[in-house]
C-alpha cells in the first residue's frame, strides 16, 4: 500500500512518512477533488495515516476565496470539537501527575461550582464532565459561548450552569454539551496551577512537537497563514467573521477554541495510533480511560445502514463505535463556517484528517466515509458520487423534505403600535439582560453579553422572529411576547429551522420583563458639523456620486426640506472611514457608489413628520407611495426619531461608470419608493435586481453596515459611534 519516503519530521521522536501506493493516491486525490467540487468548497486538508505512517497528505483551495493565498499543510484551521481530546488528555496528563483523580469532585477544584440540582453539584465528578450525561438538554447554554466574539467569560458560565433546568435525570442520557467542557478547563487550571491554555502548550504542543497549533490569544500576521470561514450566496464562497489583528482567547476554548494545521493534526493522531506504551507522553492506564466507553451513545439509522454499526459510546473527549467490524475511535469539529474531522481505526493504526473552510457539513460527511469504508470496506467501491446520493435521499426521506424551514419570506418590520404593550428590557437568569425596544421606528432586539446578537424584529402573518442584522447568528428564533393583565411581561424564543445547529438553544431561554426601554436619544448641543465630529464624505471618496434629494425638491416632500442648506454628505468619522472602505472594495470591480441621504438633522425629520401627518398633501402620492395611504407611513416608513440623525446611516446604490457615464444598477425600485417591492428580500423582482441588492449588501456588510431590511438603500453601522445621541446641526 505504500511507496516510498515521503517525509521526516522532528519534535524529538522519529516521525516517518510514506506516499500511499499510486492507486491509492490516485484514489484519494479523486475522492478529495470530487467532494470539493461537487460541495463548492473554499478550501480543504486531509491527511491519512496507514499503519502508523502518513502516506497521504492533501491540500486544495484558499485561505480566503478569491485572495490567491493557497491552503498547505500548516495552514491553521479551527477545529471546533475536535479540542475536546485535547482538553481531556491536559485533564489525564495531571491524573498521570497525581495533581488530580478523575472521580475527584468538581467542587473539590471549583467551590464555586454549581449545578441546577444541589445532589447533583456535590456528585459531579471531573469525568462526568467529559461525557455528556449532565442531564442537561442538548446544547444547554451554548448561546453563552457562540456566537462569538461576545461578553460572557469562563466565571459566567459556571454561574450560569446552576440556572439550566436539566431535561433528563443525572447519568442516565447522553446529551452533548459544551459548558462542561469549559468547566473541565478551569477544573485543569486549577489544579495544574497555569492558565487552560498554557497548559495545553505545557502539556500538549511542546511535548509532542505540534508547532503551528494555537491556543488562547495570538496575533494573526505574527502566526501568519491562518484560513478564514466562509459561508455560501448566490456570489460563491464568501469569507465571514474574518479575525482581526488579535485573536481572542474564547471563553469556549476548551469546548472548541483551538487551531491546528493539517501537518499538526496528523502528528497528534499519529501519537495515539502508536502503541500504548510508545514514548511515554501518556500512561497505558489514561490512554485507556480516553478510549473506554463511559456513557452509550445512540446507534443511529445511519450506521446501521451504512456501516453495520452496534456499539456506539462516548470516551474521554472521543466517540466510540464499529464499522464494519472495526474498532472506530472519532470526532467532528462544526464552528460557524469551519468544519473538521478526525478518524481513528486504532487496530489497523491508520487515522484520517479532514480541515474545511467552508460550508461543509456534507462535504465532511461524504469524504470521511469514502476514506473510513477504504479501510474497513474495500471491496465495496464506495465513492463520493455514491454516499452523496445516500446522503441527499436520506435528507429527503425525513419529515418535511430536505429541508423543514418554514417560508418567512412575507416579512415585514413589526408595527410600534402592535408591539407597545410588550416592549421593554428583559432578564433571562443564565443569558441576562435583553433590550426589545424601539430605535428608529423599528423594533430591534439587543443582547447586552452577545453584541452580534442584535436585530429587527419582524411580522410573519401572525408570528414574530427576530431577524438578526449581518454577522449575527445563523439561525432566527421566533419571537413569543406574553403579557398579562396585571401588565408584566415574559417572553420566549424558539428556532425557525427545526433542523438549525442545537448550539442555538433559543428553547432555553424565559426572559421576564424589568424595566421599560430606556428614554428617547438625546440631541447634542452642538451647533455645526465640527463641533459633532461630522465629516464631510467628498474629502475621503474621490469618486462619490452625490445626489442629495432633500436639499431640492426630487423627495417625497415635494419640496426641499428644513436643515438641508447644501447637498453634501456628513457622517460621523468611523462611519465615514468604513464608507471610504467600502468604496474601494467596490472600485475593485469597477463599481462607486450614489449617495442619497447620509446624516440628517433632528429638525428634518420633524419636517417629514409633519408632511406625514398632513392628510391634504398627496402631491407626490403617485410617484413614492401608490399603493399605501399617507398615514401608514409613519408605521415603518417614517420615523419620528432617526438612526440618520445619529450620523452613522447613509442611504445608497451602486453605478456602473464607462468613460465618465455613470448608471445605476437596476435594484427594482426607485429611492425613497415606499411600496413592499423596496423590502430588500422581496421576492417579486428579477433575479437580476436580486443580485444586484446581495451584492450592496454583502460590500456595506463587509464593513460593518445593517441593511435595514424595509428598506434595500438604507444601512446602519454596527456598532453604532453614538447611539444614545443625535445632531441637529444643519448640512452647510
Amino acid at each position: 500500500m505504500r511507496e516510498g519516503l515521503q517525509v521526516v519530521a522532528a519534535a524529538g521522536l522519529l516521525c516517518v512518512a510514506y506516499m500511499a501506493s499510486a492507486a491509492d493516491q490516485a484514489r484519494f486525490d479523486a475522492a478529495v477533488e470530487q467532494t470539493v467540487e461537487r460541495y463548492q468548497l473554499p478550501g480543504i486538508a486531509v491527511g491519512v495515516i496507514e499503519d502508523g505512517k502518513v502516506v497521504y497528505s492533501r491540500t486544495v483551495g484558499e485561505r480566503i476565496a478569491g485572495s490567491g493565498e493557497p491552503i498547505d499543510a500548516d495552514t491553521l484551521f479551527k477545529i471546533a470539537s475536535n479540542t475536546k481530546a485535547m482538553t481531556a488528555a491536559v485533564l489525564g496528563r495531571l491524573v498521570d501527575a497525581g495533581t488530580l483523580r478523575w472521580d475527584d469532585p468538581v467542587t473539590r477544584h471549583l467551590p464555586q461550582f454549581r449545578m441546577h440540582d444541589p445532589w447533583v453539584t456535590g456528585h459531579m465528578q471531573v469525568r462526568d464532565l467529559l461525557i455528556h450525561n449532565s442531564g442537561l438538554g442538548l446544547g444547554a447554554g451554548d448561546l453563552m459561548l457562540w456566537p462569538e466574539p461576545n461578553d460572557f467569560d469562563r466565571d459566567d458560565i459556571i454561574a450560569g450552569l446552576a440556572h439550566l433546568e436539566p431535561t433528563h435525570s443525572f447519568r442516565s442520557h447522553y446529551a452533548y454539551d459544551n459548558l462542561l467542557y469549559v468547566v473541565a478547563g478551569e477544573v485543569a487550571a486549577a489544579a495544574g496551577g497555569a492558565p487552560y491554555e498554557e497548559l495545553v502548550r505545557r502539556e500538549i504542543f511542546q511535548p509532542l512537537g505540534m508547532d503551528r497549533c494555537q491556543v488562547g490569544q495570538w496575533r494573526r500576521d505574527e502566526v501568519g497563514n491562518v484560513a478564514q470561514p466562509h459561508r455560501r450566496s448566490a456570489d460563491g464562497n464568501q469569507a465571514m467573521r474574518v479575525d482581526e489583528a488579535v485573536v481572542p482567547d474564547l471563553t469556549s476554548m476548551a469546548a472548541g477554541g483551538i487551531r491546528c494545521s493539517l501537518d499538526d493534526m496528523l502528528t497528534w493522531i499519529s501519537t495515539w495510533l502508536a502503541p500504548a506504551d510508545d514514548g511515554g507522553w501518556l500512561s497505558p492506564a489514561q490512554r485507556e480511560a480516553m478510549w473506554t466507553a463511559h456513557m452509550p451513545m445512540p446507534v443511529s439509522a445511519r450506521m446501521r445502514q451504512w456501516d453495520r454499526s452496534r456499539f456506539s459510546a462516548y470516551g474521554y473527549g472521543w466517540r466510540l463505535s464499529d464499522v464494519d467490524g472495526h474498532w472506530k475511535v472519532a470526532h467532528t469539529g462544526t464552528l460557524g463556517g469551519m468544519y473538521s474531522a478526525v478518524i481513528l481505526l486504532p487496530d489497523q493504526r491508520t487515522g484520517i484528517v479532514i480541515l474545511i473552510n467552508g460550508a461543509g457539513e456534507a462535504a465532511r460527511t461524504v469524504l470521511g466515509q469514502v476514506l473510513t469504508k477504504h479501510y474497513t470496506d474495500p471491496a465495496a467501491g464506495v465513492d463520493v458520487a455514491g454516499v452523496a446520493a445516500a446522503l441527499d435521499q436520506e435528507l429527503a426521506q425525513r419529515p418535511g423534505g430536505a429541508s423543514r424551514l418554514p417560508d418567512t419570506s412575507t416579512r415585514v418590520p413589526v408595527g410600534l403600535q402592535q408591539a407597545r404593550a410588550w416592549l421593554g428590557i428583559y432578564r433571562d437568569p443564565w443569558f441576562g439582560q435583553v433590550e426589545v425596544c424601539s430605535v428608529g421606528g423599528v423594533v430591534r432586539f439587543k443582547a447586552e453579553k452577545s453584541p452580534r446578537m442584535i436585530g429587527t424584529v419582524m411580522r410573519v402573518q401572525q408570528r414574530l422572529l427576530v431577524q438578526w442584522d449581518p454577522g449575527g447568528p445563523d439561525a432566527e428564533p421566533w419571537l413569543v411576547p406574553d403579557v398579562a393583565t396585571d401588565g408584566s411581561a415574559r417572553m420566549t424564543l424558539a428556532n425557525v429551522d427545526p433542523d438549525a445547529d442545537f448550539s442555538y438553544d433559543y428553547h432555553d431561554l424565559a426572559f421576564s420583563r424589568t424595566a421599560a426601554c430606556p428614554p428617547v436619544v438625546q440631541v447634542s448641543a452642538a451647533t455645526d458639523a465640527q463641533q459633532a465630529g461630522l465629516v464631510d464624505i467628498a474629502t475621503l471618496i474621490e469618486d462619490v456620486q452625490l445626489d442629495i434629494r432633500y436639499f431640492g425638491s426630487n423627495n417625497f416632500v415635494g419640496a426641499p426640506v428644513e436643515g438641508y442648506e447644501a447637498p453634501k454628505c456628513l457622517l460621523l468619522a468611523p462611519a465615514a472611514t468604513a464608507l471610504q472602505a467600502v468604496a474601494r472594495d467596490l472600485r475593485a470591480q469597477g463599481l462607486a457608489i450614489k449617495v442619497f441621504d447620509c446624516y440628517r438633522p433632528v429638525r428634518s425629520v420633524a419636517h417629514f413628520v409633519r408632511w406625514a401627518r398632513d392628510p391634504h398633501d398627496q402631491r407626490t402620492k403617485p410617484e413614492y407611495y401608490p399603493r399605501l395611504e399617507k398615514a401608514s407611513l409613519l408605521d415603518g416608513y417614517i420615523a419620528e426619531t432617526s438612526g440618520h440623525s445619529r450620523g452613522a446611516t447613509v442611504d445608497l446604490t451602486l453605478v456602473r461608470c464607462v468613460q465618465g457615464t455613470c448608471e445605476e444598477l437596476d435594484m427594482g425600485t426607485p429611492f425613497d419608493f415606499f411600496d413592499p417591492r423596496a423590502n430588500t428580500a422581496h421576492t417579486g423582482i428579477s433575479d437580476a435586481q436580486r443580485g444586484n441588492r446581495t451584492r450592496l449588501v454583502q460590500a456595506m456588510a463587509v464593513h460593518g453596515f445593517a441593511n435595514y431590511p424595509m428598506e434595500w438603500w438604507h444601512f446602519s453601522l454596527r456598532p453604532e459611534p453614538t447611539p444614545g445621541i443625535a445632531y441637529d446641526v444643519p448640512v452647510r
